[in-house]
This record gives structure tokens, sequence and C-alpha cells, in this order.
């Protein structure tokens, strides 16, 4: 292991130099009469690939008069690696023969002696598709918490760096399969960490990188790697870090049935001064006039002194921001903003996004956090279970004993890391047990399979008020989708004939299944479906509705091979109407009532329902449709009304969070496609239709605090929660949302 004491802190303070005081860091050869200095303005250099040839320009200005510039190394400068040449008029050329980090000081001089150096990094990158080479990490393995490489101490005077390349592979076929590397290390104050780490993401060289951390005697994940922009690296930043032991995890993972293979280097750095602030919220409703403190520490200890500025971003109108760090002014506009803020004390500095939140809890239109986004563990202190990841779940409001007339909220299936058949209650502060607020707890009743991509709805009968659950995709560990779909519907008694919630939940029961045949053409499973309840006031005319998703169906009858075709069709289940009935599956004889697609949102108002967005044959959609079911038997639709007929989305998304509230349908996020990459969108819009069920309004609502998709969310006493869902490539925040309509 390579440790540098004084030039692997330099990138990180020249950057946060640049972005608190400007382009001021060159300096002369500090004689009485300074002579004129170039600037240096190239920022950072293109990585390169060991083998391949590589060429870069480093540029800088200089006065009128004094030109040219003459690029050299500094001295004491890490040598250029093997194969690449620096030549005098700065261009950097050749082809590197090794690979690995490279830390380099260039001195850059004008024809009248004045001079500058810079510090900036080459990353020689091994090719990918290499063969796995064991490292001098790998025996023993470091590849869990457990069993860590201990780097020692990181402090602000010595950073962590690995200049060699190591290795890991997740290739099955490898006898020296290392899929992971952990590295431990440990900090004496509370500051600000970062990480980098460097490895070409192609084909076959796919990394994960994670920076871990330990909670109340266990260790967790804390913040997962994001790429560097411009780069395939990834970079993890925490601010405001307590002192104590800190992991690197980099891991190649086996996924969709191939391998990934590569090798990287990283850095890890420490700042003493940490920015404390993450979130400032002001609310209107308390006074009009915003007068907070950005917070900052120095090796743990608050201070209250320091030159504060904005380095980007934006503040609400009417605010500003005080030299001292206070944010003042009288808000002109409610919402989320994001602001960069940059501090100076004593020689130290350091930045940190923070967010602000301008609300109004006297009329409404606004989001909250809530809790860190935990599992709930008896046996940890305060209840800290794991941090959760959670989506592609089903999620209703029912009856449960620690709670009133609003229910509780359940979250059932859905994927983690694997698919899974749990069945949790996300707890609000309605119950008496603090250390289950805003947590997820296991109410050990799974469901008879692992699942996800799956309806699920409450009905409350004379008999009891049960959680219904159909349809989904079974299980798979080894990519998002398995493509084995089921035709299972399930459902657990939660409440009696009143809707009083039992004191311990049913167990679930298989009754009816979903249609076993289109055509002649046998179907294995139906899944990424919208489903809907109606709860008639009399248990006969109770029922459930599926529209749209993929069904896995027999190419042509008897073949024995399955597509995985769009559903065309509406199904309507007539439940059963005591404790031990079945019930019964009916497909709708309507002719193209909707546009197929997957992963719509949908919900029912006045007997109506709404399908909105989703993601098929003509592309992710921006539209509603309407279906006005009749509820007997194969009867075909009272009415159907296409998309022209009502507003669209502010933009297509599929995956959204939808739920019903006061004659809306509120419509939460989603995913959409940048080209061929999906994007987590961030937004909140409420479509409410007109009386006739024609038409009607869309309204843009308050903005949440992250993108997400594949997710569900419900409103649970009068305000919509946010509980799960994922963005496409980056973790999920660790709280919860509350809207307040």
């Amino acid at each position: 292991m390579s440790r540098k004491m004084c030039l692997a802190g330099i990138p990180l303070l020249l950057s946060l130099l640049a972005g608190c005081m400007g382009n001021g860091m060159g300096s002369g050869e500090g004689r009485s009469a300074p002579k004129p200095i170039p600037t240096i303005t190239t920022t950072s250099l293109p990585r390169a690939t060991r083998g391949s040839a590589y060429s870069a320009q480093l540029l800088a200005t200089t006065p009128a008069g004094t030109d040219p510039v003459v690029w050299a190394l500094a001295t004491g400068s890490t040598p250029l690696p093997t194969g690449l040449m620096l030549q005098g008029d700065g261009n950097l050329g050749g082809t590197p023969t090794v690979s690995g980090l490279f830390e380099l000081r260039f001195r850059a001089s004008n024809n009248v002696g004045g001079s500058v150096e810079a510090v900036l990094d080459i990353v020689v990158y091994e090719p990918t598709g290499y063969t796995h080479m064991p490292d001098m990490f790998d025996t023993p393995a470091n590849n869990s918490f457990a069993t860590a490489t201990n780097l020692g101490a990181l402090t602000m005077a010595a950073p962590i760096v690995q200049l060699a390349p190591l290795s890991v592979t997740s290739d099955p076929a490898d006898p020296n399969t290392d899929p992971r590397d952990c590295f431990s290390f440990t900090t004496g104050v509370r500051g600000r960490i970062q990480i980098e780490v460097f490895f070409d993401y192609r084909t076959g060289g796919k990394l994960f990188a994670f920076l871990g951390g330990e909670h109340n005697g266990a260790f967790e994940d804390k913040v997962n790697g994001a790429a560097i922009a411009n780069g395939d690296d990834s970079i993890m930043v925490l601010d405001d870090a307590p002192a104590g032991m800190w992991f690197l995890k980099v891991e190649a993972q086996f996924k969709n049935g191939g391998w990934n293979s590569n090798g990287y280097t990283f850095r890890i750095t420490f700042n003493d001064i940490t920015i404390t602030s993450g979130l400032i919220e002001h609310d209107l409703a308390t006074t009009a006039a915003m007068s907070q403190q950005l917070q900052a520490s120095v090796a743990g200890i608050p201070v209250s002194t320091g030159t504060w500025s904005q380095v980007s971003g934006a503040l609400p109108a009417g605010v500003s921001l005080v030299s001292d760090g206070t944010l003042a002014g009288v808000p002109g506009q409610t919402g989320l903003f994001d602001a960069n803020f940059c501090v100076q004390l004593n020689g130290y500095i350091t930045s940190r996004d923070v967010r602000i939140r301008i609300y109004d809890s006297g009329t409404g239109d606004y989001w909250r956090r809530f809790g860190e986004h935990r599992y709930y563990d008896a046996a940890r202190t305060n209840g800290d279970g794991e941090y959760h990841e959670h989506y592609s779940e089903a999620t209703v409001v029912a009856p449960h004993p620690d709670y009133g007339t609003e229910g509780a909220i359940y979250v059932i299936g859905g994927r983690v890391t694997d698919t899974i058949n749990t069945v949790y209650v996300f707890h609000t502060a309605h119950q008496g047990n603090s250390a289950l607020e805003y947590k997820l707890e296991d109410i050990g009743r799974p469901l008879v399979t692992d699942r996800q991509y799956l309806g699920a709805v409450y009905l409350q009968h004379t008999y009891g008020g049960y959680i219904y659950v159909v349809g989904g995709e079974l299980y798979s560990n080894t990519a998002p989708s398995s493509g084995d779909f089921t035709r299972v519907v399930e459902r657990m008694q939660v409440a009696d004939g009143s809707g009083v919630a039992l004191s311990t939940p049913g167990v679930w029961q298989t009754v009816a299944e979903l249609p076993a045949d289109v055509g002649g053409r046998a179907i294995k499973g139906w899944a990424e479906m919208a489903v809907v309840g109606d709860d008639a006031a009399v248990d006969a005319d109770d029922r459930i509705y599926l529209l749209a998703g993929r069904i896995q169906v027999e190419s042509s009858a008897g073949s024995g091979t399955y597509g995985k075709e769009e559903n065309d069709a509406v199904l309507m289940y007539e439940v059963p109407t005591g404790a031990l009935g079945l019930g019964g599956w009916y497909r709708k004889p309507d002719t193209t009532p909707y546009t197929p697609r997957r992963f719509p949102a949908a919900g029912m108002i006045n007997g109506r329902i709404y399908l909105v967005g989703g993601t098929g044959a003509v592309g992710t959609l921006d539209t509603i449709e309407m279906y006005q079911p009749d509820p007997t038997g194969n009867n075909a639709a009272l009415g159907t009304l296409g998309s022209s007929n009502f507003p669209t989305l502010a933009e297509p998304a599929y995956y959204s969070a939808a739920a019903v509230h006061n004659g809306s349908l509120y419509v939460l996020n989603g995913w959409k496609f940048q080209g061929y990459s999906p994007v987590a969108t961030s937004r909140l819009q409420a479509f409410t239709p007109n009386a006739g069920g024609t038409g009607g309004s869309m309204n843009q609502l308050a903005v949440p605090d992250n993108g997400s998709g594949y997710h569900s969310a419900v409103f649970h006493d009068g305000q919509l929660w946010f509980i799960t869902g994922r963005d496409s490539f980056v973790q999920t925040p660790h709280y919860s949302l509350r809207y307040t309509p």
C-alpha cells in the first residue's frame, strides 16, 4: 500500500480553493518585485489505458509579452507513467506501458521567469477484458467487512492512496475468484471523507464502490459510488462524518449471466472542516422572515466564525447569504432549492451541497423528511436495522392493531438485492413505540412465493377485511427480471367484519388464480400490470381490476415456448362472498380498451379507472386513458375514452407511484429514457377528472427531494408517503418523504 503524505491531498484542496476563491493559486518566485506569472487553465487530464495511444494538451495563459509558456515536471513530482513524454509546449503523449494512479506536479514558466505549479492526476486504466491477476490483498482474502485490510488512520495530513492497480473478478470459472476487496481505515475526529475509485467502466469491466461505516455496533453501507463527471470512476463523499472506523468496498458483480473483471486504484482524503448543515427548512406559517445560520465544525468542534460564499446553485427569491453564513430575507417563493456553499476558516476550506426548503404549513403542498430509511431490528439499539433500498413492491393501507381508523402502511414483496416474499409495516408516528417510527417492520407473514412487479389492494367485507395480492414475477438474484411470472392470487385477513384490526393477522390463503389461457394458449403468469380495487357497499359488488402489464404466454397453443406479450384486456375478479370462497376472474370482451403497456400508474375515481403513463411498443407514454367497467360478469365497459380526451403528464414516465385522494389521482416520479439510459424523474402531479369523467386538469405540485421509479406510494391519514423505489444509477437517499396536500 502506497501512502502519500503531501501530494495526495492537493487535488482536493485545489478544487476547493478554486470553487471558493476563483483561480488564484499561482505563485511567483517570491522576489520583492513579483514577476508576471502564467495561469494554468487545464484542470484535469483525460484517462489513459495501458497499451493504447494517449494524447493530451496542457494549457496556460500568460500576460502579454511574456510568451512562450514552457512546461516541465516540477521538482519532487511523481515521474510520468512509463511510455509517456511531456513536451515543452505542453503536449503529453505516448503509449503507457504501466497502469495506476499518478499524482503529478506540473510547472508552467514564461520568458521572464514567472512560474506556477499545479497538481493533476493521470489515471492509466487496465484494459477491460484482461485476465484477472490476484493482487497483494487476496491472500488472505479481504472480501468482507470482517476480513477487511486495515489501512490505518486517515487524517487531513495523511491521505490514503493506492497507486498500483488492484484487481477483482466475478468470473465463476476463475479458481481465484475475487468478487470484492474491503479496506478499513479510521478517523479520529469529525470531518469530511472523500473516496475516489478509478476504473474503466466498459463491457466486462463494471465495478461498484461503497463507503461503509459503523452504526450502533454494526457495519453497513453508507454511500454508494456515483459516476464522476466525464469519467467511468466512482466518487463518494460523506460530509459531517463522525470519528470511527470506515470501510471502502469495491465489488465486481456477476449480472445477467455475465462476469466482470477490472483493475482499479483509489484515493481517500479527509478534511477536518466540514459543513454540518445538509438541509435548511423554513416554515412561512411560523414567520415570514428567514434568518438561519449555516453550520460548520473543525475537528468536531462547532465554529461560529469563518467566511462563507455561495459557489453555485440558486437561493429562493428574497433570500441572500451573509458572509457569516446566515441565510436571511423574506422568501418570495416556496419549494426546494439547491446551492453549494463554501466556508474558509483559519486556512481550512471546504464546500458542500445544501438543500433549502421553503414551505407554508398553513396552505399545504409541501414535502418533509422522516427517519433514516431503515428496517426495524429489535435486537439493535433504537431498533435501527440496516438501510433499505426497496423497490418493485406493492403497498396498501389496511387496519393494524397499533393504529386507529387511519390504518397502517403495508409493504408487500418487491426487491432488495434479490426478490423477496416479506410483508412489512412501515410505521409512522402514530404508534407508541418510538423505536419503530419510520422503519419497516417484518410482520412474520411472508407470501407463498418471492414476488416483484405484483399488485395489491385492501377490501373490507362484512366477514372480514383482507389484503389481496395479485400475480407478479418470481424470484431472481441475477438480474432485475427473471421472466418467470405467476398466476397466483392470495389474501390475508387483517380485520374483522367491522374493520377492527385483528391482534394478529391471518395466514395467506390462495384463492382463484388469474386466467390460465388466452385463446387456447397457456399462460404461465402475469406481472408489471396495474391493479385497482373497488370496495363497494355490498360484498357481492366488491371487485379487483387488472389492466395492462405483461403475460407470459405460449407463442402458439401447445408449443411449450413462452413469450411475454403485453396484456391488452381488462380482467375483473369477483372476490369471494365468504371466508372460504374462491371467487372468479372474468376477461372483459372489449376490443382495444386502452393502449397496451407495462408499468402504468392507475387509480379509480367515481367508478372510472384512469390508466397513466407506462412503456410499451410505442415507447414511454405521457398519456391518460379511461376505462369505466361494468361490474357484472363478462359485460363490456360502460365507457372508454382515449388519451385525446385528457391532459398529459409533464413528461413521459413508467413505473410511477400513484394514489387517489379526494377525487384526484396523484402521480409521483417514474422513470423515462434519455437515449438508451433510464433516468428517474422527480415530479408530483395531480390529475383531477371533470365531473362527467371526460377531460380534467393536471396540476404540478411541490417537487419531491429525489427522483425515483419502480415504487408505490399511498395516502395515509391524509398525507402521501414516499418510502420505496430507486433511482436508476444512484443510491436511495437515507430518508422517507411525506407530502401534505
